[in-house]
């Protein structure tokens, strides 16, 4: 398997820390509001890495965390946590916003067809070794204290700026006037932050530096090393946490343990929707359950996905995922085949395990998505033009089974019924007998069982519409 790797900036073979074995965290959601479309773009990419992965025989532990406190509004540590503030937006409790976004966030996974991570871990229940890890930081001399929490000294860790190739200097003379004077650099940020003397918070806990709560990066770290341990092999999740939260997140493991962090990073890029970027002021962050609304199913929208590669910049819009809703509803049509063989033509001339191992190997060449599509495409245009014999069920059903593993898409529909067979086979005797009344008046009751008919040299074809 070969990825391109943001930590080298090359394309890398994946070599495991534990043979046969991969250790894989994905930043998860910060459930203060329901995820859009830019977010599941990611992680239908990052399941189709594990799913890549385990393909090639990988024993995967696969780790996603839930960010329910300490994600404050602005990447400068100022402002509210993105959890309070949701908690005002709705007249709830913090506790009770993160409960919901939750739920539905595991919810709209189980839609997608994303695999359930081996671990989905809350950084509410891991306060403990988030204070453990800063307590390490701060024996190693990267932390100091000041009015409002407890920062890691960024100048300190020689490299900090490398893996994002930042300009520390460019962002320290760029700093907003508003931002915390106290701070020794720009680039510092929290680990621990301390409660408002003025109100009471929904979240906060007893630390060795003051009541308060853990700062987004730190969580990350924490929850990461107590899973997959001090390192691992592989860290996701989307471009916009390079500068930042990865950053960040490399700096601190790194300083407290002394070892590499996590040997390959993955990241997929930005969505823009109808040509624009994401954002709330623009409000269109299109939610899944939306587009379901409208008629599209998960599916659709899973497969839409695939057809862009991670690292492009993907353009979302109604018409592209309709072109999607197209091309799947023809792959449906198609694997229905494995229901009507035929007679007195050819067997399948395509060797469909070779397929199947064209496929892998393009997923291996670093999740080539739009390729495996295309190799799909071929060989269902073959099918449908060629069609099926007995012969070639057996195996096309395996290939359909397989390509639901490795791609999360589900094609093989029950067969119709025996009634349906009947009218379909009277429909042909009507026809052989040119009584094209009856053949019509067949065919509408087909189209009311939501049933469409094509004829061939080989006999009548049916699909669902």
């Amino acid at each position: 398997m070969k990825l391109y790797n943001t930590l080298t900036r090359q394309t890398d073979t994946i070599t495991p820390i534990n043979s046969g074995k991969l250790g894989i965290y994905t930043c998860g959601p910060t459930v203060y509001d329901y995820a859009h479309i830019g977010h599941w773009f990611t992680y239908i990419r990052m399941d189709t890495l594990v799913r890549a992965l385990l393909a090639e025989g990988y024993e995967t532990t696969w780790v996603m965390n839930i960010t329910d406190v300490g994600h404050l509004v602005s990447d400068a540590d100022d402002g509210e946590d993105k959890l309070e503030k949701g908690a005002k937006r709705e007249g709830k409790t913090a506790w009770e916003v993160a409960e919901f976004y939750t739920k539905d966030f595991l919810e709209c996974m189980e839609q997608l067809h994303i695999l359930e991570p081996t671990k989905i871990v809350k950084a509410t229940d891991h306060i403990a070794e988030q204070i453990k890890l800063i307590e390490r930081l701060e024996t190693n001399g990267y932390t100091y204290v000041i009015d409002d929490g407890v920062y890691y000294d960024t100048s300190k860790f020689e490299g900090y700026a490398s893996f994002a190739a930042l300009d520390l200097d460019e962002q320290q003379a760029g700093a907003r006037i508003s931002i915390n004077n106290q701070k020794k650099h720009q680039s510092d940020f929290a680990l621990w932050k301390f409660s408002p003397q003025e109100h009471k918070r929904d979240m906060e806990w007893s630390s060795p530096w003051g009541t308060g709560f853990p700062g987004w990066h730190i969580e990350c770290s924490a929850m990461s090393m107590e899973y997959l341990g001090e390192s691992f092999d592989i860290h996701t999740g989307g471009i916009d946490h390079i500068p930042i939260h990865h950053t960040n997140e490399i700096a601190q493991s790194e300083a407290a343990t002394g070892k590499r962090f996590a040997n390959y990073w993955l990241h997929s890029n930005h969505v823009t929707v109808e040509g624009e970027k994401i954002s709330k002021s623009l409000s269109n962050g299109v939610r899944l359950q939306t587009l379901v609304e409208q008629g599209f199913t998960a599916q659709a929208v899973r497969l839409h996905v695939l057809e862009s590669h991670y690292r492009s910049q993907s353009k979302f819009s109604i018409d592209s995922l309709q072109g999607s809703a197209n091309r799947l509803k023809h792959w449906q049509q198609v694997a229905q085949l494995a229901w009507q063989p035929q007679i007195q033509i050819q067997a399948l001339s395509r060797d469909i395990h070779v397929i199947a191992e064209e496929i892998k190997s393009a997923l291996s060449n670093d999740l080539n998505t739009p390729q495996v599509l295309s190799i799909i495409d071929e060989l269902f245009s073959h099918v449908e033009t060629g069609l099926l014999t007995a012969d070639d069920v057996e195996p096309f059903k395996e290939f359909l089974s397989y390509l639901q593993s490795i791609l999360g898409i589900e094609l093989s529909e029950e067969d119709i019924s025996s009634a349906d067979k009947v009218l379909i086979q009277s429909r042909k005797i009507a026809r052989d007998n040119k009584d094209w009344a009856k053949s019509d008046e067949i065919r509408d009751q087909l189209l009311a069982n939501n049933i469409g008919v094509r004829d061939t040299s080989s006999g009548s074809i049916w699909f669902r519409l």
